[in-house]
C-alpha cells in the first residue's frame, strides 16, 4: 500500500458531533436520532479535511491552473462534453423552469451526462408539500424541457444508480425507462434482469462513450425485488480494506472490447454536504481509474468537490518540463498505455428544490474530447465551466427557473445586487474549485 495520500493521513479530530455525523448506512431509526445533527449539517456544511488533503488539493488546483490554460490540438476535430450533477426532483414550474440561456449554453455541447435523481412515473402525483420532500417523483417536462433546436434531447445519457431511483417501485423505474427511451436517452444503472448489460453505449460526431453508473447504498425501503441496481461495494470505503471492485474491472473491459474510445464510470457515492471527498472514497476513484476509467463522474454530496486529475503510466512526461513536477503528486501505474484521467467527486445539485443556496448551485463542467494526432489514442481537455443557479420564485412572474450564475447575477445587478452572502459563496466556488479569485 503506498504511503502517500490518500492512503496515509492524520485523520481529523475533535470536530462537533454535527459534523462527524453521516447518514450515509444508517437505518431510518438511527436518522430520526441524529434528526437536529442532520439539519446542522445540511445548513452549514463540512469545510474541513485532513490536513494532508488540504495540500494535495492546493497542488491539484496549480496543476488545473495549468491544464485550464491548455488549448489542445485535435488535429481533426473534438467532441464538447458537458458533465452536470443530480437533476433532483422539483416542486413545479417544469414546462418554465428551464431558462433560454442555460439551455443555450448545454446545446453548445455535443454531449451532456448527469445523474436523474428522481423517478419519473404519471402514476403517481409528483409531491408538492413535506414529508414527501424524502421520496421522490417528478413531471416528464423535468427532462423533456431540455431540447435541441434541431430536435432530440440534450442529455445523451443519465445515471439512474441512486438512491432515490426506487423512491416509487418497480413501476416507477420502468415509467422512467420507458421515457428516457422516447426521449432517446441512454441510461444506466438500475436493471430488470441479471442478464442485461449494466452500462450503455452511444455515438457522437466518431467518438464511441461507454457509459456505467453504480450506486452506494439506496434509501429507506427502496426495495423492489424484481429490480437490480449496479451498486458498489459497501466494504470498500471501510479503512484501509483492500479494494476489490470485480464488476467494475468487468465492465471496463467489456467498453474496451466494444471499442469505447472514452470510457465513464459515474459513482454515486460520498457523504452529504461535505466540500472534500473521503480519504476512502479517493482510494476507490483510484482503483476505478486503475480499472481503465477515463472520466470518473461522482454525485450525491449536493455541493460541489474540487476536480482530481491522475497521469497513468507516465503521461505526465508529456507536459511541459516546467509543469512536470507539479504532477508528481497524481501519478499511477496501470495496465495499459499512457493516459491521463479525471475524477469529479461532485459537481452537486443541478436541478433541485433544497433550500441553502449552496445547495441551489449547480456546476457545468465542459470537456474537449479528441484523438491525439501523434498517439491516436483519445484524450481530453478542460473547454469550460459554469455555475448555475435554481431559484425557487424568480422575477415578476415569481416563477421557478434555472439558469446560468452569470445571468442570474446581471438581472439581480437591475434590482440592486446579489445580496453579499450570494457574492461571497460564488467567489469561495471559484477559489475552492478552479483556484481561481474572480467571481
Amino acid at each position: 500500500m503506498s504511503h502517500r495520500f490518500p492512503y496515509r493521513f492524520t485523520p481529523e479530530v475533535r470536530l462537533p458531533r454535527w459534523q462527524q455525523l453521516r447518514v450515509e448506512g444508517l437505518s431510518f431509526f438511527q436518522s430520526v436520532l441524529n434528526a437536529g445533527s442532520y439539519i446542522r449539517k445540511s445548513v452549514w456544511k463540512k469545510h474541513t479535511a485532513p490536513a494532508e488533503e488540504l495540500r494535495y488539493f492546493a497542488a491539484q488546483r496549480q496543476l488545473l491552473r495549468h491544464l485550464w490554460r491548455q488549448r489542445p490540438d485535435p488535429g481533426g476535430g473534438s467532441v464538447r462534453l458537458g458533465l452536470v450533477g443530480d437533476i433532483m426532483w422539483i416542486r413545479d414550474g417544469w414546462d418554465s423552469f428551464l431558462d433560454g440561456g442555460l439551455l443555450d449554453h448545454l446545446n453548445r455541447h455535443d454531449a451532456v451526462l448527469g445523474n436523474l435523481e428522481s423517478p419519473i412515473s404519471p402514476r403517481f402525483k409528483v409531491p408538492s408539500l413535506l414529508p414527501d420532500y424524502f421520496t421522490y417523483n417528478s413531471h416528464p417536462d423535468l427532462v423533456r424541457s431540455f431540447r435541441r433546436p434541431g430536435g432530440g434531447n440534450t442529455f445523451a445519457a443519465l445515471s439512474l444508480a441512486n438512491n432515490h431511483a426506487l423512491d416509487r417501485g418497480e413501476v416507477g423505474a420502468r415509467d422512467t425507462q420507458e421515457l428516457l427511451g422516447e426521449l432517446g436517452i441512454r441510461h444506466s444503472g438500475v436493471l430488470f434482469h441479471r442478464g442485461q448489460r449494466p452500462y450503455t453505449l452511444f455515438e457522437v460526431n466518431g467518438l464511441r462513450v461507454g457509459f456505467y453508473a453504480a450506486s452506494w447504498g439506496i434509501n429507506f425501503g427502496g426495495s423492489a425485488p424484481n429490480v437490480f441496481m449496479n451498486s458498489l461495494p459497501p466494504e470498500v470505503f471501510a479503512g484501509d480494506t483492500v479494494i476489490d471492485l470485480p464488476e467494475i474491472r468487468r465492465v471496463l473491459a467489456d467498453m474496451a472490447a466494444d471499442r469505447c474510445d472514452l470510457r465513464v464510470v459515474a459513482p454515486h457515492w460520498g457523504y452529504e454536504f461535505e466540500y472534500y471527498p473521503d480519504p476512502a472514497v479517493m482510494r476507490v476513484g483510484h482503483a476505478i481509474v486503475r480499472a481503465g476509467a477515463d472520466l470518473v463522474l461522482g454525485t450525491h454530496p449536493h455541493v460541489q468537490q474540487p476536480l482530481e486529475v491522475l497521469f497513468v503510466n507516465g503521461y505526465e512526461r508529456r507536459l511541459p518540463e516546467a509543469v512536470r513536477p507539479l504532477a508528481d503528486h497524481a501519478t499511477l501505474e496501470a495496465a495499459g498505455p499512457p493516459r491521463k484521467a479525471l475524477i469529479a467527486y461532485s459537481l452537486g445539485n443541478f436541478a433541485s428544490t433544497m433550500f441553502t443556496f449552496a445547495c441551489k448551485v449547480g456546476w457545468v463542467l465542459s470537456l474537449s474530447v479528441y484523438r491525439d494526432p501523434t498517439t491516436r489514442r483519445t484524450d481530453w481537455g478542460l473547454a469550460g465551466s459554469a455555475f448555475v443557479v435554481n431559484v425557487p420564485r424568480f422575477g415578476h412572474d415569481r416563477t421557478r427557473r434555472l439558469l446560468l450564475a452569470d445571468d442570474y447575477r446581471r438581472l439581480a445587478l437591475e434590482r440592486g445586487g446579489l445580496p453579499a452572502a450570494e457574492e461571497q459563496y460564488l467567489a469561495f466556488l471559484n477559489r475552492h474549485l478552479l483556484g481561481r479569485d474572480e467571481v
